[in-house]
């Protein structure tokens, strides 16, 4: 990885009048990126107002990740800006201009720091040149710092100043990124830029988007996937105040109406009959397929072999804010404003659609009130796109809670057998892992480890897939969300019967170093074999991938029916840090997830649909199920930016169990967690 930048790989864009300085870069295989016959790092782009401002174009969703904040930090660390002038403003969606903007598997960070560092110190080189020709002096003579250019003899000049003349300068044919020990604004604790509007209210959402002349609309969907209507009675719906038409799509019925409240009044009162779907797929069916999807494992020779078993649901996304939209459809164009995590690929579905050229449809990309994998898909936005043609005004359109969380893409329900062998010393001699997931697996044998951070002798794990009507698709950590809560349990079971305790066992068979450090560190921060009280337990696990690693170590206690964690203590390992603040807030977050999976939320499914429609029945963690201490302790490696969004999960779940076990003596089978299921 060269953190250079040359001339060819460089891009100088003026853009508009006046004295303002705009410079974008475009990120090839001279930045370290891949070399590939299609472009694939996106542009970047900065512009200094004359007043000073710098404002940083964000071409990544900003999901509460704190993308907005991360990308400017990188940025203004380079240019060495006034951090009070730095503003963060979203990019629309255009893979022409910005190249991918896909949003999801902590790749945004890890994918474009040094792109975004380049651009930030390219321009800051030629903010020098233009102060050092302004003095007449040796650009060597000059250095920057807050904003300004400082030159001999008390110069000094601000770059709104500098930003006419700096557009004359030649762009820099190599560029320095600075050293880790010269940082002044990455890797300190930085409050994100919108925290004091999402708080206050001005953050603007897809949910706040208003248009002049817009209808609402709202739809029924089918109870069961697939059903179509087979009869619809829609004359009370019509009769209510304000609704103005109803037409049928692909995916359920549509009420059109002049204010949201008539459109869900209107929604109400269809009486329709469905036909079709799968309605003799259920939870228990499915589970059964999945069991007699696994085949038989190989022989494994020593003095222990120990089988297990892991189920897992299907889970929704449940997004805070569900998915929505204002799309307007004209002759010629079409402008829709959203939440999406991947607006590059709305601006091509639209362009597709309405049999226009991509420069004509523009896709203004909101924040969005959570995202986790389930707004990649976009199919609302079409829904919105399709409604807007065919009424030929602005439609904003309108999911419900109960319409996602019974017509997402969920994470997919699975199965995991597993089996190991222990010698006689106990150190492990063989592996299996058969990952069985209901639609949406990979299939296929994997035998890189089995997905696992241990030397074990010929680990392997087997993915398949049974068929399933329930849509899915990638959900917090993709894989490793089902993967990693699956080998953390079942390493901690092999610890066990071994006679060995579980860090240590961990610790024994690790093949990173970082892993390891960041597991010694997590024993001493959380009091790693202390006496814990009667009734309570301590569990232990740990992740590495997007860059980063991390470990848990979880305190939980049983009471009855009842379990409460008490602690969590989590070191992470991003290699550099962006914002300490924000890994602290997605470790913190994802471990609230944890909760949610290991003890609470299930999606299940009754005649071939979703039986959970809201909160009462997916239940989520609440503040009362946060444990008294969350500690989250960064820990630098060096090297490049780690991901970060999807890090703090998949160890969070197993952590939980290993505890339970801990406390219980029993071993958890099911996610999740009953004490009555617990063997």
């Amino acid at each position: 990885m060269n953190p250079t930048l040359t001339r060819r790989t460089l891009l100088k864009v003026i853009a508009g009048t006046g004295a303002t300085f705009v410079l974008g870069g475009f990120a090839g295989a001279a930045c370290g990126a891949r070399a590939s016959s299609t472009p694939f790092a996106p542009n970047a782009f900065l512009k200094i107002d004359p007043d000073g401002t710098v404002t940083v174009m964000i071409t990544r969703s900003d999901m509460g990740q704190g993308v907005r904040t991360g990308f400017a930090m990188l940025v203004a660390e380079e240019l060495d800006a006034d951090w009070a002038k730095v503003k963060a403003v979203n990019a629309p969606g255009d893979d022409a201009k910005y190249g991918r903007q896909g949003t999801g598997g902590s790749s945004s960070t890890r994918g474009m720091n040094r792109q975004l560092r380049t651009i930030g110190a390219s321009a800051r080189l030629m903010l020098v040149a233009a102060a050092a020709k302004k003095w007449g002096v040796d650009a060597a003579a000059c250095r920057t710092e807050s904003g300004r250019v400082l030159g001999p003899e008390g110069k000094s000049i601000g770059y709104g100043e500098l930003a006419e003349a700096a557009q004359g300068m030649p762009v820099p044919e190599n560029v320095q990124l600075k050293d880790k020990s010269a940082f002044k604004i990455l890797g300190k604790p930085t409050k994100r830029v919108d925290n004091s509007d999402v708080v206050t209210g001005k953050a603007i959402f897809a949910g706040d988007v208003s248009v002049p002349g817009m209808v609402f609309a709202c739809c029924l969907r089918p109870p069961a996937f697939g059903a179509k209507p087979e009869t619809i009675d829609d004359k009370k719906a019509r009769a209510v105040t304000g609704v103005t038409d109803i037409i049928t799509i692909p995916s359920g019925i549509a009420v059109i109406a002049k204010t949201t409240w008539a459109a869900l009044k209107g929604r109400s009162l269809l009486n329709v009959i469905w036909s079709g779907g799968q309605p003799d797929v259920t939870t228990s069916k499915l589970r059964k397929d999945l069991k007699a999807a696994a085949v038989s494992h190989k022989e494994m020779a020593g003095a222990k072999v120990i089988e297990a078993s892991f189920e897992l649901p299907y889970l929704a996304h449940a997004t805070m804010e569900p998915p929505n939209a204002v799309a307007d459809v004209r002759a010629d164009a079409c402008e829709v404003w959203t939440g999406t995590q991947s607006p590059d690929s709305a601006q091509g579905q639209i362009a597709r659609a309405l049999d226009l050229a991509k420069e004509k449809v523009k896709v203004n990309n909101t924040l969005l009130g959570g995202g986790f994998g389930r707004k990649f898909s976009n199919e609302w936005i079409m829904e919105a796109v399709d409604l807007s043609r065919r009424v030929k005004k602005p439609v904003k359109l309108l999911w419900t809670r109960e319409c996602d969380m019974q017509h997402d893409a969920y994470r997919p329900m699975s199965e995991h057998a597993m089996k190991a062998a222990l010698d006689e010393a106990g150190n492990p001699t063989g592996w299996s892992h058969q990952y069985l997931q209901a639609a949406g697996a990979r299939s296929g044998d994997y035998r890189d480890g089995a997905y696992l951070p241990y030397n074990i002798p010929g680990a392997a794990m087997r993915a398949a897939e049974v068929p399933s009507p329930v849509p899915t698709g990638p959900w917090r950590s993709v894989e490793h969300t089902q993967i990693v809560v699956a080998n953390e349990c079942f390493i901690d079971e092999l610890a066990h019967a071994a006679g060995a305790d579980p860090l240590a066992f961990r610790l024994k068979l690790m093949k990173s170093d970082r892993l390891r450090k960041v597991l010694d560190s997590v024993a001493k921060h959380a009091d790693w074999g202390a006496p814990v009280p009667k009734g309570s337990g301590r569990g232990v696990a740990c992740f590495e991938g997007y860059g980063s690693c991390i470990a848990h170590v979880v305190d939980v206690t049983v009471k009855g029916s009842e379990i409460q964690v008490t602690r969590m203590v989590a070191v992470v390992d991003p290699g550099l840090a962006v914002n300490p603040l924000s890994i602290e807030a997605q470790v913190q977050g994802a471990f609230m997830d944890g909760i949610s999976t290991a003890l609470k939320a299930k999606i299940s499914v009754e005649a071939g649909g979703v039986v959970e429609d809201n909160w009462h029945a997916y239940e989520w963690a609440r503040m009362l199920d946060a444990p008294p201490r969350m500690e989250v302790f960064v820990e630098e490696s060096g090297g490049n930016f780690g991901g970060m969004g999807e890090v703090g999960y998949p160890s969070s779940p197993a952590a939980i169990a290993n505890a339970v076990f801990a406390a219980t003596r029993k071993r958890a089978r099911k996610f999740p967690i009953r004490i009555e299921d617990l063997v």
